[in-house]
């Protein structure tokens, strides 16, 4: 089934019922704070020649009787792009609902294969379930299966462990977040994570010693310690992760290129430092990697698409609200770059 069509017939089955708005639960931002300590110094190493590269996207709108989650996926496999939902080959959409549309959805031999009612532990999506954990745990799942996918390095747009700061997060949440990032393959992953304003691990390190700094981002810090260098790297990082009893050794190292500042990671330190000069080789004019610009625009297009189609649906059918309106011109805009 195309994803226009599973999107049809999920909004036919929820005109069948007169259910109320769900409403939507507030975002909350929850920050790093594993401590890090500084490894060594990154040194030189050639580039990759072939590399897998990734990113996914999300959004929500809000109907009548449910709330509905689209992701969508953007992967260059070297042989194959991956283009998901224009491929449905996994759950791209979750719906938070009643039971009794709950029940409908699970009879569906359709949709039943491609929307999502539960996480990934089998907690069903019900009405108090956080949204943007479900758009997380969405999209998580759609990296998760392109990254088994590739027979080659991966560089993903994010973190190689996704998710929050485990510590800091309740149940079903906790459990969630560990089965995803345990699922995750990570042998020959490399993450770009380029949203560092929310993440102040590097105001725990030994590196920073202005009293100024002691409060501030890693965006901050690394643009302060780099100035007046066009390319500026830090030594690398350690830092030790326990994901639900499994233990991980992360290896990070904060880059600036000329005004473009990103953390590159990996659990491998050869992989990392090649991760790295990758990073440096392709970096676009802002000082962002290329083929992670590449992968970002295209996978906001496809779930700016999947979330058009589904408004324009939604509102000869279950009817829209005023945030998915203002959605709707958010996404406009994302599928006209």
């Amino acid at each position: 089934m195309e994803f226009g069509e599973a999107i049809k017939s999920l909004f036919s089955l929820l005109t069948s019922l007169d259910q109320p708005y769900l409403g939507v639960t507030p975002a909350s931002s929850i920050e790093d704070s594993t401590p890090v300590e500084v490894e060594d110094e990154l040194g030189e190493c050639e580039s990759l020649t072939t590399f897998s590269f990734l990113d996914s996207s999300s959004r929500m709108i809000n109907v009548k009787g449910a709330n509905i989650y689209f992701a969508s996926l953007y992967a260059n496999l070297v042989t194959e792009n991956l283009m998901i939902p224009l491929m449905v080959e996994v759950p791209f959409m979750a719906i938070k609902a009643s039971e009794e549309v709950r029940k409908l959805i699970e009879g569906d031999q359709t949709l039943s294969k491609i929307v999502a009612i539960n996480n990934v532990n089998g907690e069903p999506y019900s009405p108090d379930y956080k949204d943007d954990n479900i758009l997380d745990e969405l999209r998580i799942s759609l990296e998760n299966y392109a990254i088994s996918k590739s027979n080659f390095v991966t560089i993903v747009d994010g973190p190689i462990i996704p998710g929050p700061y485990i510590q800091m997060v309740g149940e079903p949440y906790r459990s969630a977040f560990i089965s995803l990032a345990n699922q995750r393959k990570k042998d020959k992953l490399i993450g770009i994570v380029k949203r560092l304003n929310y993440s102040r691990k590097l105001r725990r390190s030994e590196l920073v010693k202005d009293p100024k700094l002691m409060n501030a981002t890693d965006d901050v810090i690394v643009e302060y310690l780099g100035r007046g260098k066009d390319f500026y790297t830090t030594p690398v990082f350690r830092e030790e992760v326990d994901i639900g009893g499994k233990n991980y050794t992360r290896y990070m190292v904060y880059v600036k290129v000329r005004e473009g500042v990103f953390r590159v990671e990996s659990l491998s330190k050869d992989l990392l430092c090649k991760g790295v000069y990758t990073a440096r080789e392709y970096s676009s004019y802002r000082g962002i990697p290329e083929f992670i610009e590449v992968a970002d625009r295209i996978s906001k297009r496809l779930s700016a698409s999947a979330f058009i189609f589904a408004f324009n649906i939604a509102r000869v059918t279950t009817g829209v609200n005023y945030e998915d309106w203002e959605s709707l011109r958010t996404a406009e805009l994302d599928a006209s770059e």
